[in-house]
């Protein structure tokens, strides 16, 4: 969905989107990388910059995002059981586990690049159906527009993102007719 200059996947849309690369048996590192993105809200650049090491037995993620800051990033059970199972595809692939090794690595071995994870996504949003051009960045967006659809909190919303002004992170609160419709009612006696 596109909405205020950002595009994000509906429920329906992530729905399908998981669902296919659940059940291809050969796109174990595009599930577990984007179903990272969408627990945990990374940037592009962060995803490709993960190392065993950042998400091993952790139940956080501490990031350097934007202008050097370090943003703690909470992961959930669903989350953390799905990288250990990632870990184990990994190991029986002989990839390194190594502290400081890539988590995501390209065909030929090395860390995968950010443009590699573009062309991974746009193969799989088309594999699932969706229509329209995504970019990997939507993963982001949907994390924040459910964010704030579920808590109604702003403030937390912008604190996962890491961002720093709130200004920014503003661009999710688009009100749909539903919402309308719900805020309608609540003024009725």
């Amino acid at each position: 969905m596109h909405r205020q200059g950002f595009k994000y996947l509906t429920s329906d849309q992530e729905v399908i989107f998981k669902k296919t690369l659940r059940l291809r048996k050969d796109a174990e590192r595009s599930n577990t990388m984007f179903n990272l993105a969408l627990n945990t809200a990374l940037r592009l650049k962060e995803l490709a910059g993960l190392n065993v090491g950042d998400v091993q037995g952790k139940s956080a993620l501490e990031i350097i995002g934007k202008g050097s800051k370090i943003r703690e990033i909470p992961l959930n059970k669903s989350i953390r059981d799905h990288i250990e199972t990632f870990l184990r595809w990994k190991a029986r692939r002989s990839e390194s586990l190594a502290p400081d090794a890539p988590l995501f690595i390209s065909r030929k071995g090395n860390r995968i690049s950010r443009r590699a994870i573009e062309r991974d996504f746009d193969k799989w949003v088309k594999e699932a159906g969706i229509e329209g051009h995504y970019s990997p960045h939507c993963l982001r967006h949907t994390v924040a527009t459910k964010l704030l659809n579920k808590t109604n909190n702003l403030r937390l919303v912008q604190t996962f993102l890491g961002h720093s002004d709130i200004s920014t992170t503003q661009i999710y609160t688009h009100v749909n007719k539903e919402q309308m419709q719900q805020a309608s009612e609540l003024l009725s006696v």
